[in-house]
């Protein structure tokens, strides 16, 4: 990142190599994150979200988001959500060690009805009556939020291929 405004570049190691534009904005003023993009060094994975050009492995036809490291696209789709969604479904199967996601699974997010979100490529967004991003609605794990295991496996369970469904069960199960 040597083009970059040295406090952009700083922001961006510090915060694992995903920032915000709000972030941004706070620091350095809004041409030096479309400088940064304009150069490469910082790519767009969803809107208001962007991560440093080496996290992105650059395959065509595949959305910016599912080219991310498998530990970085939860944490753009969450910084994305704003605090709104939580991981759900197979996605937070995966945060809760229970599914391992394929190259080509959405991340999934659940929503209260009124949080604005919607779906978009990388992203399936559920829409929740009643769901309230906060305990004990949903829990962090491995510093995700996400719904409650119970709920989790319930969501998962029409996604996952029928010989899938019974493993995180289990595992859940005898892992307590």
């Amino acid at each position: 990142m040597r083009g970059v405004n040295s406090v952009l570049r700083e922001l961006v190691k510090r915060s694992g190599g995903l920032v915000t534009r709000a972030a941004v904005t706070q620091v350095v003023p809004e041409w030096a994150l479309e400088h940064a993009c304009r150069g490469g060094e910082l790519v767009r994975v969803l809107p208001e979200v962007f991560v440093a050009a080496h996290l992105v492995d650059s395959r065509p036809g595949i959305p910016v988001l599912k080219q991310l490291d498998p530990g970085v696209a939860p944490l753009a789709a969450l910084a994305w959500a704003r605090g709104c969604a939580t991981l759900s479904h197979v996605s937070a199967l995966a945060a809760w060690g229970l599914h391992a996601p394929t190259a080509n699974e959405p991340l999934h997010l659940s929503a209260p009805i009124n949080a604005g979100l919607r779906t978009r490529p990388g992203v399936v967004v559920h829409r929740r009556r009643g769901l309230v991003i906060e305990p004990p609605h949903v829990v962090v794990r491995r510093g995700l939020t996400v719904t409650r295991l119970e709920q989790t496996i319930v969501d998962s369970w029409p996604i996952l291929p029928s010989a899938e469904r019974r493993a995180p069960v289990i595992r859940a199960v005898t892992t307590g």
